[in-house]
C-alpha cells in the first residue's frame, strides 16, 4: 500500500497526517476545491479529536504557508503564552532534586509545572487555524470543520497507539475525574484492538465545540461558552488562566524570508525549534567546506551544539530583533567550525538533565495550485496538564512546562510570554524545482529529525528514505545512536561522548515522528512518513484516500 501512495501525479494535491482519519478529512476537504490551507485546518481539528493526547483545541499551533513561486512564506503561530497573572516566582523550585521537563531544568515541588491547574498556559491553536483559514481558506470554516465534529460526535476507534499512551500516563490521568471518565471509563484505559475493535472514543462535548467554533470562528472560542468553562475550571482548581486571558488572545502573522544553507532555502518561523535546526544544518554545510566527514561524530558535535546554543541565548521576546538569529548564519557557523578545528571549544558541554519526549502532532498539505502548508501542534506533554475541562472535553495544555521555572534565565516565566518550543514546521526549496513540506513531533528530537531528514534530502535521497534512514540524537555529551548505526559508538565515545545505542520501536520516542511531502523537477508529489507509527496519506484524486497503519 505504502508505494501506491507515493508515486503521486502532477498537478494533484496530498495531506500527510499522523492518523489516517485526519488525512481522510484533509483529502476530502481538497476534493470538495479547498486550498492547502483548507485542507492543513480540516487535518489539525480533525487530528486533535483522533490524537487529543497529542494536540487539539488546548493547545497551540504553527503553519507555515507558501504560495506557489513566492519568494517568501507566510507564518501564522498560536504558541501557548504565560497567563498575565504568572511571574517568574510561581514555582517552589528544588534545586537538589533531578532536573525533568522538556528541557531538564530544575524540579518543581508537585510537578506543578508539568501536571495540573498551575502548568496551564493560555491557547493559541484555535486562533493561528482560524487566523490561517480566513486568509488563505477557500471553503466556508464550517465545511472544513464538518470531518473533526463528525469524529468528535460519532466517535471512533481507539487504536494501538492511543491505548498504548493512555496505558502510560493512567496513573497521572485517574488524579482527574473529568480526565479518568473519559480516557479510563469504569477505571480502566480505552483497550486498543486486539481479537476485535478497540473501544469507541466518543466526545459530544468537544464536537459542540467545534460547532460553535464552525459557525462562529476563533471569537465563539474565546469569548464563549468554552472560555468561560476553561476559565473556571483552571481558576477553582488553583490555576491562573482567566477569561481576560482567553479574550485577549491573537495568533500572529509573518512574512519571512528564508535562510540559505547551501542549494536549499528554508522557511519557517525562527522564533521555534526552527532556528536550531538551520543552525545545524549551516554547520554541517560549514564542516562540508572544510572536507569533514558528515557522519554520526559531526552530527552528534552539530547538535550538541545547537541545543547549547538555543539553551543559552534563544528566547521567544517580541520587543525587537531576536539577537539570537546570528545563530543561522553561515558567519556564525565558519566562526564555530574555525574553533572546532583549531581545537576551541572542542569538548561538548554537560549534559542538561534528563529529557522528556514532548508529544505534538504534524501534518503536512500541497494543493493542486502547488501552495504548501507545514503545520505542527502541540499540547506539550502527552496529554498536557492531564487535565480535561469537563464542559468541553478539552485535554488542556502543560505550556508553562516551556519555561525555565527559575527567576532571572533566559527562558523564565513572564506573564503573556509565548514559550520556548521545538516545534520545527518548516517549508524548502531547492535547485531544478525541488520543494518540501516537513515536520515532526517529539519535543527536542523534532531538531534532530528535521535537520538530518533535510540534510539526506538535499543529497538527493528521496523523503521516505530520507525519514526511514537511521538518525543519531544529542545533547550536551550524550548521544543516542540507532542501532542501524551502532558501528559509529566506538567513535563517538572516543571522541568523549556517552552514547546509549537504541532500538526505534512501535511505542518509543527516541527519535520523533516526522512526515511530509516532496517532489523534484516535474514530477509529482510524494509522501514520507514514519511507517512504524500510525499515519495517513490523503490524495483528492483517488477513489480510497486514505492510507492506512502500516
Amino acid at each position: 500500500m505504502p508505494g501506491r501512495a507515493e508515486r503521486g501525479r502532477p498537478g494533484g494535491g496530498m495531506v500527510t497526517a499522523p492518523d489516517p482519519r485526519a488525512a481522510r478529512a484533509g483529502a476530502s476537504t481538497l476534493r470538495a476545491g479547498g486550498s492547502a490551507v483548507d485542507a492543513a485546518v480540516a487535518t489539525a481539528f480533525a487530528v486533535g479529536v483522533v490524537e487529543p493526547y497529542m494536540s487539539g483545541l488546548g493547545g497551540g499551533a504553527w503553519l507555515v504557508v507558501r504560495e506557489p513561486g513566492a519568494p517568501v512564506a507566510t507564518t501564522v503561530s498560536g504558541p501557548i503564552r504565560a497567563p498575565r497573572l504568572a511571574h517568574p516566582e510561581m514555582y517552589d523550585v528544588l534545586p537538589s532534586a533531578p532536573g525533568t521537563g522538556l528541557y531538564g531544568w530544575p524540579a518543581v515541588r508537585g510537578d506543578a509545572n508539568i501536571v495540573g491547574p498551575l502548568s496551564v498556559g493560555v491557547p493559541g491553536a484555535v486562533a493561528a487555524l482560524c487566523r490561517a483559514h480566513a486568509r488563505f481558506g477557500r471553503l466556508p470554516l464550517g465545511q472544513v470543520l464538518a470531518p473533526a465534529i463528525e469524529l468528535a460526535e460519532a466517535g471512533h476507534e481507539t487504536n494501538w497507539f492511543a491505548s498504548s499512551a493512555i496505558c502510560g500516563e493512567a496513573r497521572l490521568l485517574r488524579d482527574f475525574p473529568s480526565s479518568a471518565r473519559v480516557f479510563l471509563p469504569g477505571g480502566l484505559p480505552l483497550r486498543g484492538p486486539s481479537q476485535g475493535p478497540g473501544d469507541p472514543l466518543i466526545q459530544p462535548r468537544l464536537a459542540e465545540v467545534l460547532r460553535e467554533i464552525a459557525a462562529g470562528g476563533a471569537d465563539a472560542f474565546y469569548r464563549g461558552r468554552a472560555a468561560r468553562a476553561i476559565a473556571t475550571t483552571v481558576t477553582e482548581a488553583g490555576g491562573l488562566l482567566s477569561e481576560r486571558d482567553l479574550a485577549g488572545y491573537a495568533a500572529t502573522e509573518e512574512e519571512v524570508s528564508p535562510v540559505a544553507i547551501g542549494p536549499l532555502r528554508l522557511f519557517g518561523p525562527l522564533s521555534t525549534g526552527v532556528i536550531s535546526v538551520a543552525e545545524a544544518l549551516l554547520l554541517v554545510e560549514a564542516a562540508r567546506e572544510r572536507g569533514l566527514d558528515p557522519g554520526p561524530r559531526l552530527w552528534a558535535r552539530v547538535l550538541s551544539r545547537a541545543f547549547e546554543d538555543r539553551l543559552r541565548e534563544v528566547t521567544t521576546a517580541e520587543d525587537g530583533p531576536a539577537p539570537w538569529a546570528r545563530l543561522a548564519t553561515p558567519e556564525y557557523a565558519g566562526q564555530v567550525l574555525d574553533g572546532w578545528l583549531s581545537g576551541r571549544n572542542s569538548s561538548p558541554a554537560a549534559p542538561g538533565g534528563p529529557r522528556r519526549a514532548g508529544c505534538t502532532s504534524h501534518l503536512s498539505a500541497v494543493d493542486g495550485d502547488g501552495m504548501t502548508v507545514s503545520l505542527t501542534q502541540t499540547v506539550l506533554d502527552l496529554f498536557g496538564s492531564r487535565l480535561v475541562e469537563p464542559e468541553t472535553g478539552i485535554v488542556l495544555n502543560d505550556g508553562m512546562m516551556y519555561f525555565d521555572p527559575r527567576p532571572g534565565r533566559v527562558a523564565s516565566v513572564a506573564p503573556g510570554a509565548a514559550g520556548l518550543s521545538a516545534v520545527s514546521p518548516v517549508i524548502l526549496t531547492g535547485p531544478g524545482g525541488a520543494e518540501a513540506t516537513l515536520g515532526a513531533s517529539g519535543g527536542r528530537r523534532i531538531i534532530s529529525a528535521v535537520a538530518q531528514i533535510i540534510a539526506r534530502w538535499r543529497d538527493g535521497a528521496d523523503l521516505q528514505d530520507a525519514i526511514s534512514a537511521p538518525r543519531v540524537h544529542a545533547e550536551g555529551d550524550r548521544v543516542w545512536l540507532d542501532r542501524r548505526d551502532a558501528g559509529a559508538a566506538a567513535d563517538l565515545t572516543a571522541a568523549g561522548f556517552g552514547v546509549a545505542v537504541v532500538s526505534e520501536e512501535p511505542t518509543t520516542w527516541h527519535f520523533a515522528r516526522p512526515n511530509g511531502i516532496a517532489r523534484r523537477g516535474g514530477a509529482g508529489w510524494a509522501p514520507g512518513v514514519d511507517r512504524m507509527k500510525p499515519y495517513g496519506v490523503g490524495m483528492p484524486f483517488d477513489d480510497r484516500p486514505d492510507l492506512p497503519v502500516d
